[in-house]
């Protein structure tokens, strides 16, 4: 459910398009993975501060509008082939926010909005149109090259084919997938926006993950946002996987259906009954450094109910639920674990005790084996479904 403390032992990560590739060149795939590229790494290197994507004006859809070093408003529309009419857009757009001024807490409207066009080629009458318009454009080209380790964008300013910045992008299954990775839908963008570097990792290898299932498995999985999260499941009776932002903790939040055993008497808990009791559950996860520390039973589905760690307790960060049982000691030892059958109502267990209680003592802790392990509870009912 939580990611926190986050360490530096993971690689940052960068929000990698995919291409076509003709020899050494190459093209995005699509203009959305031009403009993710574009977003999650180009900005930077070239001195701006994103502000928003797909912003609305009156006059259409920005693609990108950012922030300049005086704090101008940078208005950027990008071309994943050539376009004679991008001047006529942008201008259009510059037309509509001016009036409309956006982000005006942030922006200083004194200074001028500044009209940048990124395509890989400008249209033929592109010099004549400059010639006689009176706004200051500023045009860049770009072009992708591909090599033995991966690719190389190259931004230019389009009249002086003066080099901008090069960056190398490396091959990954980000770009080359070796299955059908679909774009993904407007909400886990929107996450990876306001995910940490490592966040981001942990959420991307999550979706290839369950992408990679679907192809072993010939099943079909569903991605679609459930309001600003995204949901990923068989169908509507066998859900995988659910991500989105935690407000309470403003960190990335991770949901698996995991298996579980019901928790209705100390006798099950157990093991006395069998595993006639288990079944499948929504599981909130609590993660430092790519390894899960707490595991939580969110009943009912419900996200909106406070379930907090002892560490959380114990730090003052949240109270205590108030269907929790007063704490027996000093601390939530082994044996509270094994004997209470509240503690779901408010309190998440340590990651060994659920691996325990699932007989999975050695299992791994990491992030990704808990995915596998979804997959894996999520394939035996598969199985039992085609056989039967």
């Amino acid at each position: 459910m939580r990611v926190g403390n986050l360490g530096n032992s993971i690689a940052a990560v960068k929000i990698l398009p995919r291409f076509r590739v003709y020899g050494e060149i190459a093209e995005f795939e699509t203009e959305r993975h031009l403009e993710w590229f574009f977003w999650h790494t180009v900005l930077g290197k070239i001195g701006l501060k994103p502000l928003k994507k797909q912003s609305t004006c009156r006059e259409g859809i920005c693609d990108i509008l950012a922030k300049g070093s005086k704090n101008q408003l940078v208005i950027i529309e990008l071309k994943n082939t050539q376009d004679s009419h991008v001047l006529e857009q942008i201008t259009a757009y510059f037309d509509a926010l001016q009036e409309e001024q956006p982000f005006a807490e942030q922006i200083d409207y004194t200074q001028p909005i500044e009209l940048y066009t990124v395509c890989p080629s400008d249209g033929n009458r592109t010099e004549l149109i400059l010639k006689y318009h009176q706004l200051d454009f500023k045009l860049f080209s770009y072009t992708v090259k591909s090599h033995d380790q991966g690719f190389v964008f190259t931004l230019y300013q389009w009249l002086t084919k003066t080099e901008v910045t090069s960056i190398e992008i490396p091959r990954a299954t980000e770009i080359s997938p070796v299955f059908n990775l679909p774009d993904p839908p407007q909400s886990f963008v929107d996450l990876l926006d306001k995910s940490s570097e490592d966040e981001k990792q942990w959420v991307i290898q999550l979706r290839e993950q369950i992408y990679q299932f679907a192809q072993d498995y010939n099943c079909r999985i569903s991605e679609q946002p459930n309001g600003k999260w995204t949901k990923f499941e068989r169908n509507k009776q066998n859900p995988l996987a659910e991500v989105g932002w935690d407000k309470k903790r403003d960190s990335l939040a991770i949901y698996l259906w995991l298996p579980f055993t019901t928790i209705n008497s100390p006798l099950n808990m157990a093991g006395v009954r069998g595993n006639n009791y288990k079944r499948t559950a929504m599981m909130g996860l609590w993660i430092v450094d790519g390894i899960v520390q707490y595991v939580g039973f969110i009943k009912n589905g419900r996200k909106s109910w406070l379930i907090v760690t002892n560490d959380e307790l114990q730090n003052g960060k949240f109270s205590r639920p108030t269907k929790l049982p007063k704490r027996r000691g000093s601390q939530w030892n082994s044996e509270y674990w094994k004997w209470n059958s509240d503690y779901w109502k408010g309190l998440a267990m340590p990651t060994q005790f659920y691996l325990k209680t699932m007989a999975l003592s050695d299992h791994s802790h990491s992030l990704s084996a808990f995915v596998e392990l979804a997959l894996e509870h999520s394939l035996q009912k598969l199985k039992k479904n085609r056989a039967s």
